[in-house]
């Protein structure tokens, strides 16, 4: 599926999420399978947490805005490991140990990187490892997870 569809499926599930649960954060949106056979998968969070009711919640509100008629439809919990999506996930994540997977510049397998998320800037963010910081721009992070969703220490 085209990238242009993917964003606008995106922002479609973000949209039915704001209008029917807007307590409900969308953590990940990931398109998985092929041809006909594709389904949407969301993970999710919530202030109270995330249990069967609210991912049955999210499911049929999808439902209902027509977004499972053409894919099928699953909805996880973030578990241990927060995905980090957006702005505000990476804000939230400064301080704490986190995992990117970062695409390669010359278009290879995208690398894991894990180290401590020092900054945030506009365009992309700071990751510290053992070997120094590195500037990591945005549209490099393929997937990004926050290994200390309760803070360092805590």
């Amino acid at each position: 599926m085209a990238t242009t569809q993917h964003a606008k499926l995106e922002r479609e599930v973000e949209a039915c999420l704001a209008a029917a649960l807007p307590d409900v954060d969308l953590r990940e949106f990931m398109l998985v399978g092929s041809g006909g056979e594709t389904m949407i998968r969301i993970t999710v969070d919530h202030p109270d947490g995330v249990d069967h009711d609210l991912c049955e919640r999210v499911t049929k509100a999808m439902w209902a805005e027509g977004l499972g008629d053409d894919h099928g439809i699953e909805v996880w919990s973030p578990g241990p490991e927060p995905p980090l999506r957006v702005r505000r996930h990476y804000d939230a994540a400064r301080g704490h140990r986190v995992r990117l997977k970062i695409a390669s510049e010359g278009g290879g397998k995208a690398r894991d990187r894990v180290g401590v998320l020092s900054d945030v800037g506009d365009d992309g963010v700071t990751l510290v490892t053992a070997d120094g910081a590195r500037q990591v721009p945005f549209e490099q992070i393929r997937r990004a997870y926050d290994l200390e969703p309760e803070g360092p220490g805590e």
